[in-house]
């Protein structure tokens, strides 16, 4: 995954941030108001690095929406929030000021349901544009601390580079409270499912 060009990284980004648009729509009528979603970041990153950039946010705990997939590449996506933040999102999506514990009772049922949302969209949008398909498994949720997440599969595997996309959800309508609640989706695939990677991409580019 770490070789990656930047021409290739940036046309990844593009097919992620189309995606985002669709899962944003999505989002959208799910909850009766309008849900934006940034143009995501994208680096290439270890597992370690991309924990200590969650972790930054304010806890070292988080909760994950996790998929796996198989197609043209096989791998697992995560939609990851740290846990303040998915409680805040919860608040958002249910458009009241729950007390706290309330919230937590609600979130994995929340999250689940944005989690099916947001990675479907990029990864089946990611799909559409290079003409392949994908299959999804039921997303799960799960909680912990971060880097044990990303590594569930292969503990022993730190070092193998990942795709990282940091994301933002707000409301289109500025309030006093309204937040900015920053999400992360991580890409996990093995040596063989980037190089396929790699290949589908330099296809996509080289039609474009």
């Amino acid at each position: 995954m770490k070789n990656l060009n930047p021409i290739e990284q940036d046309a990844l980004k593009e097919l992620f941030n189309l995606g985002m648009g669709r899962a944003a729509d999505s989002l959208s009528k799910m909850v009766g108001e309008e849900i934006l979603l940034s143009i995501p970041h994208l680096a290439v990153l270890p597992p370690e690095e991309a924990a200590n950039l969650i972790q930054q946010v304010n806890t070292k705990s988080v909760s994950a929406i996790r998929q796996t997939f198989t197609g043209p590449f096989d791998g697992t996506a995560m939609l990851i929030f740290p846990e303040s933040n998915s409680l805040e999102l919860v608040r958002t999506l249910v458009g009241e000021d729950l007390p706290l514990e309330h919230l937590g009772e609600l979130e994995q049922e929340s999250l689940l349901e944005v989690g099916n949302i947001v990675l479907n969209a990029c990864l089946g949008s990611f799909a559409n544009l290079m003409q392949a398909e994908i299959s999804f498994i039921l997303p799960a949720f799960i909680k912990g601390q971060c880097l044990n997440l990303l590594t569930m599969d292969n503990p022993a595997n730190v070092h193998n580079p990942l795709v990282f996309l940091i994301i933002d959800f707000r409301t289109a309508e500025e309030t006093p409270t309204n937040q900015t609640i920053k999400g992360f989706v991580i890409l996990l695939l093995d040596s063989a499912a980037a190089k396929n990677l790699k290949h589908e991409l330099q296809r996509l580019l080289g039609s474009v």
